[in-house]
């Protein structure tokens, strides 16, 4: 793995964290939830989203799962990338996976949550993933303290708590945006900015 392209998504990702410690938009838009709902016939009102898995319903998945199609999800994403407009979206939820699709010109960006029983299942998870995906394990500081796995195809996955976080920016073109940032430096970026939203909330 490169080590400096790991660095300088470690660097743009803690820039970018500055936006959950200051509690700006880390909570799922519910503006947005909204729009989901009504765009796959869900019944739920908005104010569903944010429940435990335990409790959720397909269709309401539990609040740290929908980050990753926050609205700082979304703005982040167009920040990296420098794009015009914030992405569309399209999430989907089945009970124990959340996933998030962002049409992207460049290609598609994909961020799934699955959610386990517990901690040392969603370690196994993750590991038994990142093997399928041909991903390393994430050295040293760059992993957070976390079981992190990255890629060079643009996948990066990273277990917390009882949830695994898969990143895959692999239909992307090797590089991306303005910026010209690495599909995996991007998958990188993206990781970090919603676990600190996981840590601060």
């Amino acid at each position: 793995m490169n080590k400096q392209l790991t660095i300088t998504g470690l660097a743009v990702g803690v820039l970018l964290l500055g936006g959950c410690a200051a509690g700006t938009a880390a909570a799922p838009s519910v503006q947005f939830a909204a729009q989901s709902a009504a765009a796959h016939g869900a019944t739920q009102g908005p104010t569903a989203v944010g429940k435990s898995a335990s409790e959720s319903p397909a269709g309401t998945p539990p609040q740290a799962a929908a980050m990753v199609c926050s609205a700082e999800a979304r703005g982040n994403v167009t920040k990296i990338l420098g794009l015009a407009s914030p992405p569309k979206t399209d999430w989907s939820w089945n009970g124990t996976v959340y996933a998030c699709h962002y049409a992207l010109e460049a290609g598609t960006l994909t961020m799934s949550v699955q959610v386990f029983p517990e901690a040392t299942a969603a370690r196994e998870g993750a590991a038994t993933l990142s093997t399928s995906l041909d991903a390393k394990p994430i050295q040293g500081l760059s992993n957070l303290g976390l079981p992190g796995y990255q890629a060079e195809a643009g996948t990066v996955v990273f277990a917390k708590d009882n949830m695994v976080l898969h990143v895959d920016a692999t239909t992307m073109p090797a590089a991306a945006g303005i910026n010209h940032v690495t599909r995996s430096a991007f998958a990188y970026q993206m990781a970090t900015t919603i676990l600190a939203c996981w840590s601060e909330h």
